[in-house]
């Protein structure tokens, strides 16, 4: 690394550290906020334009500077069918995320499992399920930090190392979520989301401009010309498929992706956040319309742009930062500074809701009138404990940013039933279904992830969602529903709502 290049990439990672920690500490911070377990987890009540961005950060992590252009790069056009399950997520989040913000302000709910419990009652479901989503909690940090690691280990060619990048990711991102909890990171988010969007499209051009060709036309011809089978579903003359994308894993992506999307802590707490039942529902609306035109896009060009500039890499997750190397030395900074955006919003997420999970719900579970006070003296012990384990697990661990990724949503996934029992199975749906079901698919995804086993062809969290949903539906017709009257008053705030909305 030259000398004006190397005093180049320390100047701007200094001003982005500064301004990150600028609106954290600075714009996101309210003490007034943060002075409550509530306000420090899901914030006072966040407007649209911080909700969205946010949320679309949170969403939409390193794996799309890494894992999918990455998989474009190695699989072919299969991951457009991220476009496919954007629809159920919409779906979920635009019927669902307005009944959850009712649900948490009128019971003032902090995590995923408070509303579990509050519903189904009982003292299993709570740890069972805060166990599970932290365990999931853990392969999404690793990825998000192992990125920042790598992507900073290739910019500056070994000067800082992929160690050292992953204690700097870690730092920064500990501050402002230490002293600012969710507002902070919300601020720092929003200005994350906008940054790694553009500095996305603007590689796409740098790309396209280097490739030599015509526009975009002559773009996917020199793609076709090389030869490669990248705009095809592949098969053998015998018809069976012989590339990655079967139907069963577009199947069981769908599933996964979706499901797990939604169900995410990281992201199921946003409806929790809101302004109001209203400000959830747009974000439904514009983020799979966000998530597809303006991110999935500029993804697959930058994966397909690899085989048309000819970069060959063992590291297919590093594809943008070694492309900018090569034919942008010094954008190839800012694309760095995207995947720290990308990772870091994130992470930050991400450690709000591990935090709170550690905090209330393992609280609640030993002390279950434990003070306000204590939960933030935990959180804080939390934060940083986990940082550090993070750390050291992405740096021991560090495996594909896709794998990853996949492995943390499809723990997320195995939610789906309880939360459908609660909302459309009601007068059926049991404690005893939605804990048995919870536990078997969650072990299940855990034993064949670790084997790594497709199992006849599905990937690990197909089975689990599967299994579990078979469990939850047998167990609950064999054993007594959620006391009517107790879920009437539980889900009373969707009646009150429903009855103002036809009068």
């Amino acid at each position: 690394m030259g000398t004006t290049y190397g005093i180049v990439v320390f100047v701007v990672l200094a001003l982005f550290t500064a301004f990150e920690l600028y609106v954290g500490l600075g714009i996101g911070y309210d003490k007034k906020v943060v002075s409550s377990s509530r306000g420090f987890f899901i914030g006072g009540g966040t407007g649209f334009f911080i909700l969205f961005f946010t949320t679309a950060a949170t969403w939409f992590s390193t794996w799309l500077y890494m894992g999918a252009p990455g998989s474009f790069y190695k699989n072919g056009i299969g991951w457009i069918a991220g476009a496919a399950w954007q629809l159920l997520i919409v779906f979920l989040m635009g019927n669902w995320g307005p009944k959850v913000w009712r649900l948490g302000r009128d019971h003032q709910l902090i995590t995923p499992s408070d509303m579990l419990e509050g519903y189904y009652g009982g003292k299993a479901i709570r740890p069972v399920h805060a166990t599970g989503e932290l365990i999931f909690c853990f392969p999404t940090l690793m990825a998000q930090i192992a990125g920042c690691g790598v992507a900073l280990d290739a910019l500056t060619r070994g000067v800082i190392p992929m160690w050292a990048g992953c204690i700097y990711a870690a730092a920064v991102v500990g501050i402002y979520v230490y002293f600012g909890g969710f507002r902070s990171q919300a601020w720092v988010d929003t200005m994350q989301g906008i940054l790694f969007s553009v500095i996305m499209w603007v590689t796409v051009i740098i790309m396209v401009k280097n490739s030599g060709q015509a526009g975009l036309t002559g773009f996917f011809a020199e793609l076709e010309r090389t030869g490669s089978d990248l705009l095809r579903y592949v098969t053998k003359p015998d018809g069976l498929n012989n590339g990655y994308w079967t139907w069963k894993m577009y199947l069981s992506f769908w599933i996964i992706q979706a499901l797990g999307g939604f169900c995410a802590p990281y992201v199921f707490q946003r409806s929790y956040a809101a302004k109001d039942g209203k400000t959830v529902r747009r974000i439904a609306g514009l983020l799979g319309a966000y998530y597809v035109f303006i991110l999935m896009a500029a993804v697959m060009l930058i994966g397909f742009g690899g085989h048309v500039l000819g970069i060959e890499t063992a590291n297919a997750d590093n594809i943008m930062v070694v492309a900018m190397n090569k034919y942008a030395p010094y954008w190839a900074i800012f694309v760095v500074i995207g995947i720290l955006c990308a990772g870091m919003s994130t992470v930050s997420s991400i450690l709000v809701s591990a935090t709170s999970i550690v905090s209330v719900d393992y609280g609640r579970s030993i002390k279950k009138d434990i003070s306000d006070e204590s939960i933030r003296k935990i959180s804080k012990i939390a934060i940083l404990g986990m940082l550090v384990l993070a750390v050291i697990l992405s740096i021991v661990g560090y495996s594909s940013i896709a794998i990853l990724i996949n492995t943390a949503l499809a723990g997320f996934a195995q939610s789906f039933w309880a939360i459908f029992g609660m909302f459309v199975w009601r007068k059926h749906a049991t404690k005893e279904g939605a804990v048995s079901g919870l536990v078997v698919g969650l072990v299940i995804t855990l034993v064949l992830t670790a084997m790594s086993k497709n199992l006849l062809g599905f990937a690990p969290g197909f089975w689990g969602v599967v299994c579990n949903g078979i469990v939850f539906f047998v167990v609950s017709l064999l054993t007594k529903p959620v006391d009517p009257a107790h879920a009437e008053e539980f889900l009373s705030p969707l009646v009150k709502h429903s009855v103002r909305n036809r009068t």
